[in-house]
């Protein structure tokens, strides 16, 4: 079937096209409407009057896959006005008699060809207009405000993908990894916390500028510049290693519950996934970024537990500002896998997509300094929370012995060493961390796979304008909860997910520093001399970390 669309507002370019399923007479016999379908899972009906056709395209008799295609004008407000769900009316306007003449000789056609097939629907609509539009209702601009509800606004509309992309690289993994580090290697890997930071900022600001600048993800950047040679395996290896990933953040969440209410942890796992797989799929991409930027706040339970631990601050400040190098494997593992979850593949896809989707406000170069500050507030304070997990473990675990495997292992081995309260708020930490990062983590999966196949991907649009992402999203949920259920060691989960992002990490970072020097890509806006340098340095590091990695695994010291 033919498509003619502009802005895709029906989302005419989805897996599932909109179809008309039937025409509508009035009293005199004269056609009063069609209805409208659209997409097969996250079904929609809208009924669509005649005064919106503009144009009607004959069938074409040679091609039965070809059954024409109807025109409907409608402004991208009206359509982002519509239900996620049910049936609905487009407001009436004035008829144009030739698209009612059109569509009655184009229906005469088909009941004398037994065409059965239904028309193409295309829609007429400026995107930029109605994104903006709803938008701007969503954050409530234009309404009058106290001055703290004004700078409270001002904030959360600064903060976005890339403060969410900092909160959600500390997932359950990496608050594990960042705790095992702390119980093994004491204070002796803070320093690898400030020298991750740059390098981190340099990663998340080219993914950034590049969803900015080109207004494509990551993966169809990919796609276009190397090919789905390039495109597919990164999918593929993404979405193994997200879908461990969403299991384990699972598993973390219900067994951070457990600790809080004595229940036993799969009791929590269905809610839960069904909760976020609501709000992701049904909520627009400001209602979420709303929602997790306020579960956000429970990351500061690990800087209250760091600021209990009685940590020696003078040892403290010394381990951060000079570097201590051991060269056991047991340390270097350790720092490996610290580094690993600091710059993670997952972010980076969401880092691109997320800018690609934010509205920031002003020109371009405006635009890319407000990104530059959310990304920095999420690195910032990403790696903040990681700093005082690994100081509490150290000053904690490290000291008295304890061998942790997880997060909810180091929560159990607070208690007797710091009260209950103590091992209450790292609970709610690491529940709270499940919590933000899976819905990045189920996007960044959806982003990918849409990306390489070229669909349309946006948290903005309702689940019937792009089924196919929200469809694999909902997949990914859904073989990350039975992966969680049917009881697979998550500790084996975590290293595994590990084991492939680190083979992906610096192959991504280097494909970044090639995109990033590219004319044909970025036109006149390619990354700055500092962004490539971090790139390099953070390639380099990360390379040397996976030899590593694969080294310990090949020699059997890696587990």
């Amino acid at each position: 079937m033919r498509v003619e669309a502009k802005g895709d507002a029906l989302g005419e370019e989805d897996i599932s096209k909109p179809t008309v399923t039937a025409i509508h007479y009035d009293d005199s016999g004269d056609v009063e409407g069609v209805e409208v379908k659209k997409g097969v899972l996250f079904r929609k009906t809208i009924e669509v009057s005649v005064g919106r056709i503009t144009d009607v395209t004959a069938a074409n008799d040679d091609d039965t896959q070809d059954n024409g295609a109807v025109t409907v004008a409608a402004t991208d407000r009206e359509i982002a006005a519509l239900s996620a769900t049910g049936a609905e009316k487009l407001p009436p306007t004035k008829t144009p008699r030739v698209a009612r003449k059109q569509l009655e000789e184009q229906h005469k056609r088909q009941h004398s060809a037994s065409v059965t097939q239904p028309a193409v629907i295309t829609a007429q609509a400026d995107e930029k207009a109605a994104l903006t539009q709803e938008r701007q209702q969503r954050t409530g601009r234009g309404a009058k405000q106290s001055g703290f509800q004004a700078k409270a606004l001002a904030l959360l509309r600064l903060l976005g993908p890339g403060f969410l992309s900092g909160m959600a690289g500390n997932d359950s993994s990496a608050v594990a990894s960042y705790a095992i580090d702390g119980a093994t290697a004491g204070y002796g890997h803070l320093w690898l916390i400030l020298l991750s930071t740059p390098l981190l900022q340099a990663v998340q600001v080219a993914c950034g500028h590049m969803g900015r600048v080109t207004r494509k993800g990551l993966n169809t950047l990919l796609r276009e510049r190397f090919g789905r040679k390039v495109s597919l395996p990164a999918t593929l290896i993404l979405l193994v290693a997200n879908t461990a990933l969403i299991a384990a953040n699972l598993v973390a969440i219900g067994e951070g519950l457990q600790l809080l209410t004595g229940i036993y942890w799969a009791w929590f796992v269905v809610p839960v996934a069904v909760g976020l797989w609501y709000i992701t799929v049904y909520q627009s991409f400001g209602v979420i970024k709303n929602v997790f930027l306020l579960m956000s706040l429970v990351f500061v339970a690990y800087i209250i537990t760091g600021f209990f631990s009685g940590a020696q601050w003078g040892a403290v400040l010394r381990a951060t500002l000079t570097p201590q190098i051991t060269f056991s494997f047991a340390s270097i593992s350790s720092a490996v896998a610290l580094l690993g979850a600091t710059i993670s593949p997952y972010t980076m896809f969401w880092q691109a997509e997320g800018e690609r989707e934010a509205h920031r406000p002003g020109a371009l170069k405006q635009q890319l300094r407000s990104s530059r500050r959310d990304i920095g507030a999420g690195v910032v304070s990403g790696n903040l929370v990681a700093y005082f997990i690994i100081v509490c473990a150290a000053t904690t675990l490290y000291t008295h012995h304890e061998t942790i495997k997880t997060a909810a292992d180091a929560a159990r081995a607070l208690q007797p060493l710091l009260g209950p309260y103590a091992t209450d708020l790292f609970a709610i930490g690491f529940i709270g961390a499940g919590l933000v990062a899976i819905p990045v983590l189920l996007a960044s999966t959806s982003y990918a796979v849409s990306g390489a196949f070229g669909w349309p991907a946006s948290l903005w649009r309702k689940p019937w304008q792009s089924e196919g992402f929200y469809l694999i999203l909902s997949v990914a949920l859904a073989v990350g909860l039975i992966v969680a259920l049917v009881g697979i060691d998550p500790i084996s989960l975590i290293f595994w997910a590990n084991v492939l992002q680190g083979t992906l990490a610096p192959i991504l970072v280097t494909l970044l520093f090639f995109l990033g020097m590219s004319r044909r890509t970025l036109g006149a806006n390619r990354l700055g001399r500092l962004t490539l340098l971090g790139l390099t340095l953070a390639a380099v590091l990360m390379f040397a970390a996976t030899g590593l990695l694969f080294y310990g695994l090949a020699t059997g010291q890696g587990g």
